[in-house]
């Protein structure tokens, strides 16, 4: 789920984040799910000051209540643009107080076995690598026109992004970050993460590169064989296709944004073939859209 934060007003929450939260645990206790990817924006829209800020309890332990989203380490996170708007060591710090809460560094990776198998996870931080994506005076930006990344830290991560990928022997392998690579939806696609990024998801092979920050849900396949998915509706819905034009001709599989529901989606891993397929639900856990599988990498 990404974009999933609530609110910073009383109750802290919002109809749709509590309609996600409910579908959530409906699916998981349906599959069996053994995780959730939380993909930034975790607290709307300053972030947190630190970890003792009641934000933690009512906008994530609160609503996240669910019988079958309660397991060690459930929840694995990064942050968003609006998460750097306040304190991200304190949402880092968090992982030692709850359980379930898994955000061990700011980008960091981590590996689950499905049968024989072998599924990777990289989760990045794309606003280091990207910048603000609005102005000081909080005026919003496009996917071509974001502040201030770069950097040393950004040269950082990149790398860590290259070795990682480099090194791995997995079936399967997911990048996460915040900030879309490709999206038809509000803010567009990442000028700085298609110059940076997608080279070293094609040179190794990577499955799928799952994003929030635009409020849709979007699946995009540009023909280099990484799947591109937008998942950023878990508590807004935003149905703009402002910039459909500047993806490839043909590459938009899938695109919902109306449902006012809120959304996710859901990875299967498949133990028998070794392969993984990427479901698109609404906040209630109605299936709106499969990808087709994926086949594991070649190695």
């Amino acid at each position: 789920m990404g974009d999933w934060g609530g609110s910073d007003k009383p109750p802290y929450t919002t109809d749709r984040e509590k309609t996600t939260a409910k579908g959530m645990d409906d699916v998981a206790k349906a599959t069996d799910a053994k995780f959730a990817l939380a993909l930034g924006d975790n607290f709307y829209f300053s972030g947190v000051d630190d970890v003792t800020s009641h934000r933690f309890k009512d906008t994530f332990e609160d609503v996240f209540i669910g019988d079958y989203l309660q397991s060690e380490n459930y929840f694995r996170l990064i942050s968003g643009n609006h998460d750097h708007n306040g304190n991200v060591s304190a949402q880092i710090a968090y992982s030692n107080v709850s359980s379930r809460w898994y955000y061990p560094s700011l980008y960091h990776s981590f590996e689950e076995t499905f049968g024989k198998y072998k599924a990777m996870f990289v989760m990045l931080d794309t606003v280091i690598i990207s910048g603000a994506s609005e102005t000081s005076e909080g005026v919003p930006l496009t996917g071509a026109n974001y502040i201030g990344g770069g950097g040393a830290d950004s040269d950082a991560q990149i790398d860590f992004l290259n070795k990682t990928l480099a090194s791995s022997d997995a079936d399967i392998i997911v990048v996460a970050g915040h900030y879309p690579v490709w999206s038809v939806c509000e803010h567009g696609p990442t000028d700085t993460l298609i110059d940076k990024v997608k080279p070293l998801l094609e040179k190794y092979g990577v499955s799928a590169y799952l994003s929030g920050h635009d409020h849709c849900a979007e699946v995009i396949d540009d023909g280099t064989g990484v799947i591109f998915h937008g998942i950023g509706s878990a508590n807004f819905n935003d149905a703009s296709l402002t910039h459909a034009d500047m993806i490839p001709e043909g590459s938009l599989k899938f695109h919902s944004g109306d449902d006012e529901v809120g959304g996710f989606a859901r990875i299967l891993l498949k133990a028998d073939t070794g392969g993984m397929v990427v479901e698109h639900y609404d906040g209630h856990g109605s299936l709106k859209y499969a990808a087709d599988e994926v086949a594991k990498r070649v190695k």
